[in-house]
């Protein structure tokens, strides 16, 4: 299978694959080898802060001297940033081999043409023959969506399970309250693995501790820890909270991994100040200031709204912001935008579940705001440029595939 034939064969799996559920994923594994059971596994879940947490969390571990693999997603500008051994994307050729012995053992097992796995399954399972091929030390794992059915929980031995931040997201799939939502996300704790929280609101801690105490999992609460004065290489101040979880996890794991890891304060100070996480309040320019933060749901743009009043207090700030069909528009434009001297409604370049930027400037109902609505991204971007004045602040923001798009843009620039 080439390169190619790979991004063909994922594409397809779109619209051919469907979510098969974990007893399937299950037998595909053990036709792989158990390649899991090779694999010391940190699980991830929450709504918000699951790649801050591995960008963190992976920082300081390399930094301690592991080698460490991490599925995250979703891609900002391609694939294989899914698959990362010490920040570094798998190849091209090594992502054809992978998904060639993943395809080979879904047609065994589905015998009807077109049938087959989903693409997150197909790249979840992708992600266990890769890391065991190369004998990574850890691997951050994060869920997709929810935790307890999300393919990712196959794995049933976890040496840390780690639930960041909850908020109403996917909730067609997840449920209508938090209780609901806590549920599934608390699917990923399991039998006597340590388990870190972040929430301190106290309906979701309930339902955590509850699952928790079933399943003889010690809680290690991030709110019991002192961050002291480490420089988080991660912007906004949201970062502070989620850096204690990943703190908080960094000490769980010294008792797991024992005298094979070392994690002093120099480290801590290191990994901290190192972590990156493309298009999470992430500088994409100075002159002009150019930030894309991917904050696609409600809880997501309040921190986005908050960070941006704090920083850049007093600067005129320009938003170009597109966002998918299936969220709470209205109100997460309003918030996004509330900060705002004008505002550019556009969308991602394929247009994938995106708002047509016409409508969303008419369900955003700003008022007499200064607003444009642009198709091309790219396009809208350069708007941005020319309208904001020169010590203004230009923030991109929304869908994360608008942020993908946007990132390839201003690559482009550069070259």
């Amino acid at each position: 299978m080439t390169y190619k034939e790979a991004q063909e064969y994922l594409l397809n799996s779109y619209g051919a694959g469907r979510k098969k559920g974990l007893e399937e994923m299950g037998f595909a594994l053990k036709l792989l080898g158990y390649p899991q059971y090779d694999l010391k596994i940190i699980h991830v879940a929450g709504t918000n802060g699951k790649g801050s947490f591995c960008a963190m969390m992976g920082s300081i571990l390399q930094e301690a001297g592991c080698k460490v693999g991490a599925f995250t997603s979703p891609h900002i500008e391609d694939v294989e940033e899914r698959f990362t051994i010490n920040g570094e994307k798998i190849s091209k050729e090594d992502f054809a081999k992978t998904l060639y012995k993943v395809v080979d053992v879904s047609e065994f097992i589905f015998e009807d043409e077109g049938d087959g796995f989903s693409y997150f399954e197909i790249l979840t399972l992708m992600a266990f023959v890769y890391f065991a091929e190369k004998n990574v030390d850890v691997v951050l794992l994060e869920v997709g969506i929810g935790g307890r059915l999300d393919a990712t929980n196959v794995v049933a031995e976890p040496i840390l399970s780690v639930i960041m931040r909850i908020g109403f997201d996917h909730m067609e799939i997840l449920g209508n309250t938090l209780e609901e939502i806590a549920w599934e996300k608390g699917g990923i704790i399991k039998e006597n693995c340590p388990v870190v929280l972040y929430d301190d609101v106290d309906l979701v801690y309930n339902v955590f501790k509850k699952i928790a105490d079933y399943r003889k999992a010690e809680i290690h609460h991030a709110k019991d820890v002192d961050l002291f004065d480490f420089e988080i290489g991660l912007l906004g101040e949201h970062q502070r909270k989620n850096a204690q979880v990943v703190l908080t996890a960094a000490r769980a794991l010294v008792p797991i991994f024992g005298s094979r890891l070392q994690i002093s304060n120099e480290v801590l100070e290191n990994g901290f100040a190192n972590a990156r996480h493309p298009a999470r309040m992430e500088i994409m320019s100075r002159d002009p200031i150019i930030i894309l933060e991917g904050a696609h749901n409600l809880q997501g743009a309040s921190a986005c709204a908050e960070n941006m009043q704090v920083m850049f207090a007093g600067r005129d700030i320009t938003v170009v912001i597109g966002i998918v069909k299936d969220k709470e528009i209205g109100e997460i434009v309003r918030v996004l935008t509330s900060f705002a001297g004008r505002v550019i409604f556009t969308r991602s370049v394929d247009g994938f579940k995106a708002t047509d930027p016409k409508e969303l400037r008419e369900i955003a109902n700003l008022g007499s705001a200064e607003q444009y609505d642009i198709l091309d991204c790219g396009e809208a971007l350069e708007k941005a440029k020319e309208i904001t004045p020169k010590d203004g602040v230009i923030l991109c923001t929304g869908s994360l595939y608008l942020m993908g798009d946007l990132r390839k843009h201003l690559h482009s620039r550069e070259a």
